[in-house]
């Protein structure tokens, strides 16, 4: 596990590089600053749930079964608020507000599949020579 912070890091970096050129897109060329809020939000809140749950597998399985409970409410709460947050950012604004702030919630799982491959990969050349 002593290669965690390393691979955190580049998660979040490259997670959060997309997001802001992906807003500076939305806000740039259509006018669209409400749907490159989300996006942004969206990154963030996705990057904050994907740790979040990292770090309760962490607290499991040193706690073991007397952390059990608390994992059960953390789950609850972190999909409410999750839920929740693209109603409080956009409102009753734009459809694509909606599917910005989804998109930018996904993006940071589908950079984290990218670079664990790339890991995997790396590892197996170093392996081989």
């Amino acid at each position: 596990m002593e290669s965690y912070r390393p691979f955190q890091a580049a998660v979040a970096s490259r997670s959060a590089a997309i997001a802001l050129v992906a807003a500076a897109l939305l806000s740039l060329i259509w006018q669209a600053y409400v749907p490159a809020l989300a996006l942004i939000a969206g990154t963030l809140i996705g990057l904050a749930c994907q740790f979040h749950i990292a770090g309760s597998f962490n607290r499991l399985v040193k706690g073991g079964k007397r952390y059990l409970p608390f994992l059960s409410i953390e789950g609850v709460l972190r999909v409410l608020l999750a839920g929740a947050a693209p109603f409080l950012i956009v409102g009753r604004g734009p459809w694509l507000g909606y599917f910005t702030y989804l998109a930018g919630f996904v993006a940071p799982l589908a950079v984290a599949i990218l670079v664990y491959h790339k890991q995997i990969v790396d590892g197996r050349d170093n392996a081989s020579a």
